[in-house]
Order: structure tokens, then sequence, then C-alpha cells
């Protein structure tokens, strides 16, 4: 079969789309992270792989999220605990528009990096498919565990299995 410049680019692509949609979230445990590099709402730059040697949590979350404008109250005040233990933890906005994600950062007082992922890249890279979506990244930027979807009081699972692995 001859394939002309657009049939190439076209297998080419649904390549690459199906490998993107082979790496979910649930292949993730126990591989290194995805690094990735994202705005903050401040309009720093943050790239995770810039953390090795600390915990990483990362949460995914949208403004439209109930549940998970409670988890990002939740995950605030245990920030303000661990952070000196070398605990970081990055809010990461999934939305269409850089404004919302914002605003809702601000209101809720977020007071660890919220990033903008636009563009829902960084997301899709990591597999969300229901929000909020927590990972777990050990010292070495390797996923050690992962969380999806959230009731009132699960941040204390996270923040115990953070403390499992500072303790390493």
């Amino acid at each position: 079969m001859i394939m002309t410049g657009i049939g190439r680019r076209l297998l080419l692509a649904s390549t690459f789309a199906l490998c993107l949609t082979a790496a979910t979230a649930a292949d993730l445990a126990g591989s290194p992270a995805p690094d990735f590099v994202l705005k903050s709402a401040s309009g720093r730059n943050y790239r995770l792989s810039e953390y090795r040697g600390q915990v990483v949590l990362v949460s995914f979350w949208a403004p439209w999220c109930g549940e998970c404008r409670s988890q990002l109250r939740e995950l605030g005040e245990a920030y303000e605990r661990y952070a000196g233990a070398g605990l970081e933890m990055f809010a990461v906005g999934l939305d269409r528009e850089i404004g919302p994600i914002r605003d809702a950062a601000q209101s809720l007082g977020v007071t660890f990096p919220a990033l903008l992922d636009v563009g829902g890249v960084v997301g899709e890279l990591y597999g969300v498919d229901k929000m909020p979506y927590v990972i777990l990244v050990d010292q070495d930027g390797v996923v050690r565990n992962e969380f999806s979807g959230f009731n009132r009081g699960d941040s204390q699972g996270y923040i115990d299995a953070a403390r499992t692995l500072l303790e390493q």
C-alpha cells in the first residue's frame, strides 16, 4: 500500500492518540511521573521534575467541581502543617479559561501553587477521567499513590500516604 503524505500524518496522529489513551491514570502507579511545566495563577512557571527530593501531591480539579472545592480547602490545611517537612502540593486547574481557575483558587484561599492547565494537556497526560484526582509522587519522581473522587475527610488518607513517603 502506498501512503501519501496526508495518509502518513493521519497514521502517526492516530498512533500518538492511541498511545496517550493507553497511558491512563491506572497505569501510572510505580512509573516515573510524567514531567510537566505549568504556569501558576501568579504567573510563575513550575516544573514537576524540579521537586525531586520532595514528596509532591498533585490535585487535578476544576472550578465547577463542588467536591474539588471541598478537597482544596482540606488540602490547604494539610499544606500549612506539612510544607516544612518536605511535602509540596500543586492544584492543577482544568478549565477552558484561565479566569475561572484563578478566581476559584483565590476565593478558596489556596495557599499552595494553583497551576493552570487551560488546554487540559497535563490532565490528559495523567489520564484524568474523574475529578478531583490526586497523585502522590515520591522523592525519586515515581507515582506512588492515586486517588480518584472525594468525600469529606479523604484528605487525611492522602496525608497519611504522604507522611509514609516522607519517612522513607
